[in-house]
C-alpha cells in the first residue's frame, strides 16, 4: 500500500510538471523569436571559452548576423574529430558543460555517429515527452467530465545499457533521456526495478508485457515510434496465453529466454495473481478489437508515440485497438536535439520548442543560400532546418525538411516532410519520400489495404532510368497489376513526373515483390550491428550501398 501511495504521488508530480511545460509552450508561442534569441545568447555566453568558441570568436557575437558570419553551417563530419577527443575524456572542447553520455546512431551511411548529451540538452526530453503527454491525457479526461487517476505507465522501448570503455553511457537518446528519472522507474513505470528492461537480457517484450498486464491501474503507454507498438501487439497476439498463465501462477515460464540473474531477480518480485489473470483471459478471448486496450487497462488515459509521416499506418493500426483512448503524436527530434512537440492530442502538427535549440531555416529548393529565422517562416512553406543545440553542435544541418502547417499565436506548428537525400531525381522531377508515401497511401485507400513494408529505388540498369517499387505482399494483393494506376498517383503527388515520363526521360515504373519478412530482417540486422531498436525507421529508399545489397538480394 505504501508503494502504491508513493507511485500515486510520483505520477501526480509528473502530471504537474507536464502541465507546467504546456503552460510554458503556450507562453512561448506569443514571442518565440525573443525566447529563441535569449537561448542563443545563453549558448554563446556559456561556451565562448571552449576551444570551439575561441576558434569562432564567440566573444564577439552580439547578434544573429554576427553568429552567421562567425560560425559556418556544419555537419557531423565537422565535429567528428572533436567528439573523438571528448570520448577520450577531454573537456571544454565543444561545450563547457559536463557530457553525461553519447547518443549513438547508425548514421545515414552506416557509420556510427556519437552525439554528446548534456543536462541542458536532455532537459527538453524530460519536460516534453512523458510529462507533457500525461498532462495532455489528464486534461482531455477532465474535459470529458472524468477525473484523472494516477497510475504507472508502460514504456515499450528497451534499454541497451551500453557504455564506452571509460564507463560513459552510449545508447539512444530516448534511453539517455529516460535515465534522468533513474530510481523513480518503479514508481512511474511498470518495470519492477530501477532499470529499464535491457534488449540483451533475453525476451524483453515478454518482460514488458509480463509486468504491464498485471498492473490494472496502468495509465499510459509510451514508445518512440508507433511501429514499435505494432510489432509488440503482434507478439501479444501470439503469446498472451503464456503471459497470462505466468501472471496466474506467479511464475516465469522456462521457455522464456532470460539471463539467469535477471530471472532470479524478477522471480523474487512476483506473486500469483489469479483474479487478474482470470480477468485478462476473459478480455483476450473477446478478441483484438477496438476496445482491447481499454478493456485490459480501464485506467488508460493516453497512448503516445511518433505516428506521422512514415509511421502513419502504424498509428492508424494502434488507433483501431484503442477506442476511447486519445493518441498523442509525441515529438519531433533526432539524436542531436528535441525540436518540436504536440500541444494537442490527435493532432500531428507540433509546436517548435524555442527553449530547446536555436533555429535557422533554409527555404527548400532555394539555391540562393538565404537563411531565415523563426519570424520569417510562412504557412505552407517547406524548409531545411539548422539547429544550434545545448551540447556543442552549432548551425548543424539535420538534413530534415519541415513544413509549416500553421501557427500557434506566433510560433510555427511544423510537420516532418522528408529527410534530404531520401529522394530521387532521374530527370529533374525531385521525387521525394513524401511523394512516395502519398502515392502508397492513395493506392492503399483505393483498394482497401495497408501496404506497410515498401520502398522505391532508382533502377539505372535500364535507359532511361526508371523507378521500382518493392513491397511485401501482406494483403494478398498484386500491385504489379496496377502499375498504370500507381504511376497516375505518382503524377498527382509530383507534378513533374508525368511530363518527364511523356518526354521519355523516365521509363515506365516497375513493381516487384520483396521476400516476406525482408524489412523485419533488416531491422534485426541493424540491431545486431549495435543500433537501438528504438532508432530503426522504415526503409523507404535505398540511399546507401548496404541497403541496396540487402534489399535487392531479396526480390522474389
Amino acid at each position: 500500500m505504501f508503494r502504491k501511495l508513493l507511485s500515486s504521488s510520483a505520477m501526480r508530480i509528473m502530471v504537474s510538471k507536464g502541465r507546467a511545460s504546456l503552460r510554458h509552450m503556450e507562453k512561448a508561442s506569443f514571442d518565440p523569436e525573443a525566447e529563441n534569441l535569449k537561448l542563443l545568447k545563453k549558448i554563446i555566453d556559456e561556451n565562448k571559452n571552449t576551444e570551439y568558441g575561441r576558434l569562432h570568436n564567440f566573444g564577439d557575437i552580439k547578434s544573429p548576423e554576427d553568429f552567421r558570419r562567425n560560425v559556418p553551417v556544419s555537419g557531423y563530419e565537422d565535429y567528428a574529430p572533436y567528439i573523438e577527443r571528448i570520448k577520450n575524456g577531454e573537456k571544454n572542447v565543444l561545450v563547457s558543460s559536463p557530457i553525461l553520455g553519447f547518443s549513438r546512431t547508425s548514421g545515414s551511411s552506416g557509420v556510427p555517429k556519437y552525439i554528446p548529451a548534456t543536462a541542458a540538452s536532455l532537459d527538453a526530453y524530460v519536460k516534453y515527452t512523458w510529462t507533457r503527454a500525461l498532462a495532455l491525457g489528464a486534461e482531455y479526461l477532465e474535459k470529458q467530465g472524468g477525473k484523472y487517476k494516477p497510475g504507472r505507465g508502460v514504456f515499450l522501448s528497451p534499454a541497451t545499457n551500453e557504455c564506452l570503455p571509460n564507463g560513459m553511457i552510449c545508447s539512444n537518446i530516448a534511453e539517455i533521456g529516460a535515465r534522468q528519472y533513474g530510481r523513480f522507474y518503479p514508481f512511474i513505470l511498470t518495470v519492477p526495478g530501477a532499470n529499464l528492461f535491457d534488449v540483451h537480457d533475453g525476451d524483453y517484450v515478454y518482460n514488458i508485457y509480463r509486468f504491464a498486464l498485471q498492473d490494472e491501474d496502468a495509465s499510459f503507454i509510451f514508445s518512440v515510434f508507433f511501429s514499435i507498438n505494432v510489432s509488440q501487439v503482434a507478439y501479444l497476439k501470439n503469446n498472451w496465453r503464456l503471459i497470462v498463465d505466468d501472471i496466474e501462477k506467479g511464475t516465469i515460464d522456462e521457455s522464456v529466454k532470460m539471463k539467469p540473474e535477471l530471472r532470479a531477480y524478477l522471480e523474487k518480485r512476483i506473486k500469483p495473481m489469479p483474479e487478474r489473470a482470470r480477468y485478462l483471459r476473459e478480455q483476450f478471448e473477446k478478441g483484438f478489437d477496438g476496445t482491447l486496450f481499454k478493456r485490459i487497462w480501464q485506467n488508460m488515459t493516453v497512448i503516445s508515440g511518433i505516428g506521422n509521416a512514415s509511421f502513419k499506418p502504424s498509428a492508424d493500426y494502434i488507433r483501431s485497438l484503442s477506442e476511447g483512448i486519445p493518441l498523442d503524436f509525441s515529438i519531433y527530434g533526432a539524436s542531436e536535439a528535441l525540436v518540436a512537440a504536440c500541444c494537442e492530442l490527435g493532432n500531428t502538427d507540433m509546436q517548435l520548442l524555442t527553449d530547446s535549440c536555436y533555429y535557422e531555416f533554409i527555404p527548400y529548393g532555394d539555391e540562393s543560400g538565404e537563411v531565415l529565422g523563426i519570424g520569417d517562416l510562412v504557412e505552407g512553406g517547406k524548409y531545411e532546418i539548422l539547429i544550434t543545440n545545448q551540447a556543442g553542435l552549432y548551425r548543424y544541418r539535420l538534413k530534415d525538411v519541415l513544413e509549416v502547417k500553421g501557427f500557434r499565436n506566433k510560433c510555427p506548428l511544423i510537420s516532418f516532410v522528408f529527410r534530404k537525400g531520401q529522394m530521387f531525381n532521374i530527370a529533374g522531377e525531385k521525387f521525394s519520400e513524401e511523394d512516395a508515401r502519398n502515392t502508397i497511401e492513395m493506392i492503399s485507400k483505393a483498394h482497401g489495404v495497408t501496404v506497410e513494408n515498401w520502398l522505391f529505388y532508382q533502377d539505372d540498369s535500364v535507359l532511361p532510368n526508371r523507378y521500382v517499387l518493392l513491397y511485401e505482399d501482406e494483403n494478398g494483393i498484386d500491385l504489379g497489376e496496377y502499375i498504370d494506376e500507381i504511376e497516375d498517383y505518382m503524377g498527382q503527388c509530383n507534378k513533374r513526373y508525368p511530363s518527364q515520363r511523356e518526354k521519355g526521360f523516365i521509363s515506365r515504373l516497375a513493381v516487384k515483390k520483396q521476400q516476406p519478412g525482408t524489412h523485419k530482417l533488416w531491422a534485426e540486422k541493424c540491431v545486431s550491428q549495435g543500433a537501438s531498436a528504438a532508432q530503426i525507421k522504415p526503409v523507404h529508399s535505398l540511399d546507401n550501398e548496404e541497403k541496396k545489397e540487402f534489399f535487392l538480394k531479396r526480390i522474389q
